[in-house]
């Protein structure tokens, strides 16, 4: 085949079509500064994603995707911050204050007060506040976001899409910026809209929100609704702006935490809306789903989704014969070593190993590499430049 760009790689294995080569697109996460204590930043870049993106494929020779933040941080999902925006009402103010190493944040709003409160400790990352959505909330909460129908009615006012001039001319700037650095190397653009029970989670608590599936299951939907809005409309800018791919992030709605018909009760309607959205705009649209994949299957097989991203291949219980059987003659893949298994390991051989493993099950159709989830900064880089050195000799 003629060489082709990063880009039309990428997206031709996306699609399952023939590639020059299968691409390497690794995903990366420089952790909160609370999580590197004690450890040395790695990366050989500094805290730009415009520096990520250059030395990617200027030095490592891979094929990174430019991040456009239109739902999300569309590479890591901003450990210092929120993980996605969202455009509260004029009308809604908050405040947080500390009382005895608790943190509490208030939104005041039309429908009244929502509250929430974290106990402080030396590895919470983000201050004198309390975001809706932070993996850190769940470990750190005295009393989460959503509890009660009258908590919902606040998030309705808080919880809303881009919908102003400003708002929209802010994001179009985003991406028109993103969209600069991607030309200069011909990559393909990424962003990433939606979190489903993975939001709820983070706003309600992990125990809290399984146990809410049973016993306020209308609850539940309507706070999926609620999200389910705003991705819509995001997923119809990201579109319109002409982003690539899109992602939708599932990564905690596995059998990890509820069954095949649960998800299929909560998600199946909206995702599959979600779906007909950015296929009806041309564009790609992949699913995050990291560990607790083997039950859920059949689910994954009943949604159109491109890609299935960032599979844990290290996992216990893990049979890639069977992911490829089931979801291979519809959906591309785009995995790699494991983080946890692999990426931290002594010894890069190991992952070298996951690397052949990789292509001797999913062959070379359909295929983009990564470390899944991702990289990290105090990883020992050479397993990451390891896992580039075998995909160069596989490709």
């Amino acid at each position: 085949m003629e060489t082709m760009t990063s880009r039309e790689r990428v997206l031709a294995a996306i699609r399952r079509q023939d590639v020059d080569y299968v691409p390497c697109s690794p995903f990366f996460n420089p952790l909160t500064p609370q999580q590197r204590v004690g450890h040395r930043w790695q990366f050989p870049w500094g805290p730009s994603d415009t520096e990520r993106v250059e030395y990617c494929f200027e030095h490592l020779g891979v094929d990174p995707v430019v991040g456009v933040p239109i739902g999300a941080d569309p590479i890591t999902g901003d450990p210092f911050g929120e993980l996605h925006p969202y455009y509260p009402n004029p009308d809604v103010t908050s405040r947080a204050w500390n009382e005895d190493d608790v943190i509490h944040k208030v939104w005041s709003t039309p429908s009244g007060e929502i509250h929430a409160a974290v106990r402080y400790d030396p590895s919470w990352p983000h201050g004198m506040d309390v975001p809706f959505f932070s993996d850190f909330n769940v470990g750190h909460y005295v009393e989460p976001w959503l509890k009660t129908p009258a908590d919902l009615e606040c998030l309705r006012h808080i919880l809303l899409p881009a919908r102003t001039r400003e708002h929209l001319d802010a994001l179009r700037l985003a991406y028109r910026e993103a969209q600069a650095v991607a030309d200069k190397h011909q990559l393909p653009t990424f962003t990433s809209i939606g979190f489903g029970l993975t939001g709820a989670m983070l706003i309600c608590g992990a125990e809290e929100i399984c146990i809410m599936t049973i016993d306020q299951p209308d609850l539940v939907d309507e706070y999926l609704e609620l999200e389910h809005h705003a991705n819509v409309r995001h997923m119809e800018i990201a579109v319109e702006m002409g982003v690539d791919i899109i992602r939708r992030d599932g990564f905690y709605e596995t059998a990890d935490f509820y069954s095949p018909a649960t998800l299929d009760r909560f998600l199946g309607k909206r995702l599959r809306k979600e779906i007909e959205i950015v296929h009806q705009g041309g564009k790609l649209l992949t699913y995050t789903a990291n560990t607790g994949v083997m039950p859920i299957l059949d689910h994954l097989a009943g949604l159109d989704f491109d890609c299935i991203m960032q599979i844990d291949i290290a996992f216990k219980g893990v049979d890639l014969g069977q992911i490829k059987s089931k979801l291979g003659g519809s959906k591309s893949f785009w995995l790699g070593p494991s983080s946890a298994f692999h990426m931290w390991d002594k010894n890069p051989e190991l992952v070298r190993q996951a690397v052949r493993d990789v292509f001797d099950v999913f062959g070379k159709k359909g295929l983009i590499l990564t470390a899944c989830p991702t990289a990290h900064s105090i990883m020992p880089w050479e397993n990451t430049l390891a896992m580039i050195d075998e995909w160069k000799r596989l490709r």
